[in-house]
């Protein structure tokens, strides 16, 4: 293994550990302050804190260890500090893997040969990407979605959702607006081709639907209005019409089926589900005047 390949792997251990450090210490601290102070000031404040301890105290005595009592509001409120301090650490966590991740060159678009080991540059760059949800245990079902994607690089336009789909390079997805992902539907910016890696950015338009468990290799660029069937893959560097239907490698035009009413109503109203009545109703009001 080539010198410059060693010396990333080495950052990347070390920033991982340095990032996990510094963002734990103010998620400890907080349970700690809390921990020296959280019954003190509601004993101050008095009533019902103050009530509440007493009767818990006179009701099970010496049935409770004595740390109970003095320590009687942090040991409540210990899942909620709890919580607190572990959504500073997260917080803290993703700044310094966004951060720790500009030390590791960022490979352009293109092919790049084994034998170069750039791929391991490609590889130790993801790290932090693909680390970051493993860390969020009960959050991590928040981080596996569109704010994430964004935070590590993704150009995601408005309304769109990712949901259960799944980026693996961020920094080379571009997906426009109102786009939905299904099941474990995937969109790749890299591909392995025997003693290559080929890295590319992918493209979606708007309002792109991808099936569950389709996939989308580097290079795709898909246009507007397309849905690519759930199980279907499109190949690298393939360029999908808009207003197609992607299934079994082929894209088919897709049907206009909006009603009529829908297609010709005035602009700015909103469509009728009864147009025949509304056409009657308006004729008569015309004969009234």
């Amino acid at each position: 293994m080539r010198l410059r390949s060693i010396a990333y792997g080495i950052y990347l251990a070390l920033s991982l550990l340095l990032s996990i450090t510094i963002a734990a210490i103010p998620a400890i601290a907080t349970v700690l302050i809390a921990y020296e102070h959280i019954d003190f000031q509601l004993n101050r404040i008095g009533w019902p804190f103050v009530n509440i301890e007493n009767f818990i105290q006179g009701a099970f005595g010496e049935i409770l260890p004595q740390i109970v009592y003095d320590r009687f509001w942090f040991i409540v409120f210990l899942p909620t500090v709890f919580f607190i301090g572990y959504g500073i650490f997260l917080a803290l966590l993703a700044i310094m893997f966004r951060v720790s991740r500009r030390g590791i060159p960022f490979l352009e678009d293109g092919y790049y040969p084994m034998e170069t080991e750039e791929w391991l540059l490609y590889e130790y760059y993801e790290v932090f990407y693909i680390l970051f949800p493993y860390f969020g245990w009960f959050f991590s079902v928040f981080f596996d979605v569109k704010p994430r994607h964004l935070w590590f690089g993704a150009k995601i336009g408005k309304y769109t959702v990712i949901g259960n789909g799944r980026l693996f390079n961020p920094e080379r997805t571009i997906i426009g607006d109102n786009c939905w992902f299904g099941y474990d539907a995937i969109m790749s910016g890299h591909v392995y081709e025997g003693d290559r890696l080929y890295l590319k950015t992918v493209k979606l338009g708007d309002r792109v639907i991808v099936g569950a468990n389709a996939v989308i290799l580097p290079g795709a660029d898909i246009g507007d209005n397309v849905i690519v069937g759930a199980n279907t893959v499109v190949p690298k560097d393939k360029i999908i019409p808009p207003n197609t239907i992607w299934v079994h490698g082929k894209a088919i035009p897709r049907l206009d089926r909006q009603p009529e009413f829908v297609k010709h109503q005035v602009i700015g109203g909103p469509p009728s589900a009864f147009p025949e009545e509304d056409r009657a109703q308006k004729a008569k009001s015309s004969d009234e005047d």
